[in-house]
């Protein structure tokens, strides 16, 4: 994929500023993923639900939590650059919990984030993917063009806990109605058919509440495609000396 000065310059810029966020946690990382939306124009008035997966690799103590932090969402469209704000998550990994569940909800106040994204999820043998954070964007009156290139999601992933290593991707699905508070859409914590409330074969992500108003668009084509196709995998290692890692991927 072919991708400008400008826009890798932009991106090394988000990295190194996630990189130096003064966390409590001892153990962290800052990674970058680029993609592009797929052809398809997106009204005024519609909704992008841009989610994001991940799949920790390294657990080894229970519980073990994982706090993303300080994510956006960067791109340009009509002549106009876009910077929005991802709400923060904190994900737990614990032997407690025998019921994968997300709320939005007040987050621990060593993060600083009033509310954000509150994963609770068994410690092990969980199939596929868990969900990493969500952002609902209503498209201004000017509409968006279809073939937006080189959107960043980028975030900060931070652990009391040593030895783990953060496998991410994100996605985007366009709706005609998701007017609704972030726990009334009812999103989907993980892949796995039999780990929560939603015993299916939706992605981790999906909003269960409102998948009749899925459309085509971003990078999404409707239909069954709640989520959206991913972006190419962002990795990065939980380590005491913050490391960067960017992604450049192309859509599906």
């Amino acid at each position: 994929m072919r991708i400008s000065a400008k826009v890798m310059a932009f991106a090394c810029i988000l990295l190194l500023l996630g990189s130096e966020v003064a966390l409590a946690h001892p153990f962290k990382c800052t990674s970058a993923i680029t993609s592009n939306f797929n052809g398809t124009a997106i009204a005024a008035g519609d909704f992008v639900w841009f989610n994001g997966v991940v799949k920790v690799s390294g657990l080894h103590a229970s519980p073990t939590t994982v706090f993303v932090t300080h994510a956006t969402i960067t791109f340009t469209a009509n002549g106009k650059a876009y910077l929005l704000t991802v709400p923060d998550s904190e994900i737990t990994f614990s032997t407690s919990t025998t019921l994968a569940t997300t709320h939005f909800e007040t987050l621990s106040a060593e993060i600083g984030s009033p509310l954000g994204w509150d994963t609770d999820l068994p410690f092990g043998g969980l199939a596929g993917n868990d969900f990493l954070a969500g952002l609902t964007f209503r498209v201004p009156a000017s509409g968006l063009p279809g073939g937006i290139k080189n959107v960043i999601w980028q975030a900060t992933f931070s652990s009391n806990t040593s030895g783990l290593t953060m496998n991410w991707q994100w996605a985007a699905a366009v709706y005609t109605n998701f007017n609704a508070g972030y726990n009334a859409i009812g999103v989907k914590p993980v892949d796995d058919n039999k780990a929560s409330l939603y015993q299916n074969s939706d992605h981790a992500g999906t909003p269960e509440n409102f998948k009749q108003f899925v459309i085509g668009g971003a990078r999404g084509g409707g239909g069954s495609n709640f989520t959206g196709s991913y972006s190419g995998t962002g990795s990065c290692a939980l380590t005491l000396q913050p490391t960067t890692s960017l992604t450049v991927s192309q859509p599906d």
